[in-house]
């Protein structure tokens, strides 16, 4: 999968996104293949009720994206599923969906500072656009997290974060949580053309340097998490 077909300044990526749905309840996953079906830019190519069948289905159909609940009942976990998946296909994204807060899921995905992932809670999906977002963030080997979460994380102690003013703070919250240029110039009501240059200054300010192998967004993505205290349960 070439990671360029998904042009994350866009809110469209420019060829449909190949999803494997993973859940081990029927109606549920159901639900979420009939939904995500309907959009014009993603591709189904197949459902798994448990971790073993869609790391199966994964060699078969090479998915851009598995979109993975983590309680799958008997057998391995979301977790540790999608561990397995992205071990063997590093370039396939994972959307995890949760019905709580995971702090093993965050711990062992920050540990391999992997990219094209995204983290969920099933509850804080608004709509079946949310959930698109989240999936077409993770084909383009971004890093994303469900905003409650968000929400939920602060700076520790003597944080290098510190460096940062209120408004890039804001900004670094929303490119975490998978906004594009355009949403994030909507929500501080700031130009658009500004966005860039002011993500510039985060990566100054955090001495994030541009890299060939991992995107400065995901790269700001990943020490905010790295540099934010513990979800609260």
């Amino acid at each position: 999968m070439d990671h360029d077909q998904f042009d994350f300044s866009n809110e469209a990526p420019l060829s449909p996104i190949n999803v494997l749905v993973c859940d081990d309840e029927s109606l549920f996953r159901e639900i979420l293949v009939s939904a995500l079906d309907k959009e014009p830019m993603i591709n189904i190519v197949g459902a798994a009720a448990t971790g073993l069948e869609a790391v199966e289905l994964s060699k078969q159909t090479e998915p851009d994206v598995v979109l993975m609940d983590i309680e799958l009942g008997n057998g391995p976990n979301g977790i540790v599923t999608a561990s397995d998946i992205k071990n063997a296909f590093p370039e396939t994204g994972i959307v995890v969906l949760s019905s709580h807060r995971d702090k093993e899921f965050l711990a062992s995905f920050l540990d391999k500072e992997t990219s094209g992932w995204s983290f969920l809670l099933k509850q804080g999906i608004s709509d079946i656009h949310s959930l698109a977002r989240a999936i077409e963030s993770a084909a383009a080997g971004q890093v994303t997290m469900d905003p409650t979460v968000m929400n939920d994380l602060f700076p520790r102690q003597r944080s290098v974060l510190e460096r940062l003013t209120h408004d890039q703070m804001e900004a670094l919250m929303f490119i975490s949580s998978g906004y594009t240029d355009a949403a994030i110039s909507e929500e501080l009501k700031i130009d658009e053309n500004l966005i860039e240059p002011l993500l510039q200054t985060i990566y100054s300010d955090l001495h994030i340097e541009e890299s060939e192998s991992v995107d400065q967004r995901v790269q700001a993505t990943l020490l905010y998490l790295q540099e934010t205290a513990q979800v609260s349960s």
